[in-house]
């Protein structure tokens, strides 16, 4: 199993460091759902990139959980950066493409990749799939 290195560790945060300084109104659009979701907002934003590094990491179609695609819509509103931010990255602009139609296989398949690459992913921001609120994004899928 892969997991994240403590210096990996330290990039992403370095990049939730980096994304709140040059974008400081994020953190007011996320505030709603931090207090919503009684997530603190360097865990919502830390865990919206690893989302994003995870579609790099494996060039699959994923879906975010609920929470996370919350946080991934505010970013994206930020134009300009967000597509810095893919380029800088990922050499690439990551698009989000919404679906009508769910696809739980996609999420399971989202959560099985996360916990190779990072662990256990927290469940407050990424529930299992007994909680259909938090993973029911019907967002489908993202992929580039």
């Amino acid at each position: 199993m892969y997991y994240l290195t403590v210096s990996k560790t330290n990039t992403m945060n370095s990049k939730v460091t980096t994304i709140k300084n040059e974008i400081p109104l994020l953190i007011k659009k996320v505030a709603p759902i931090c207090t919503e979701y009684k997530i603190d907002s360097d865990s919502l934003i830390l865990e919206m990139v690893k989302f994003l590094n995870l579609i790099h990491l494996t060039g699959q179609k994923i879906s975010p959980s609920y929470v996370v695609d919350l946080a991934w819509h505010e970013f994206i509103l930020f134009t300009r950066y967000y597509q810095q931010y893919c380029n800088e990255n990922f050499n690439r602009f990551i698009h989000h493409t919404p679906s009508a139609n769910e696809d739980k296989n996609l999420y399971k398949k989202t959560l099985n990749l996360y916990k190779l690459h990072y662990g256990k992913p927290p469940q407050n921001i990424w529930e299992t799939e007994n909680n259909t609120e938090l993973n029911n994004t019907n967002c489908g899928a993202c992929h580039n």
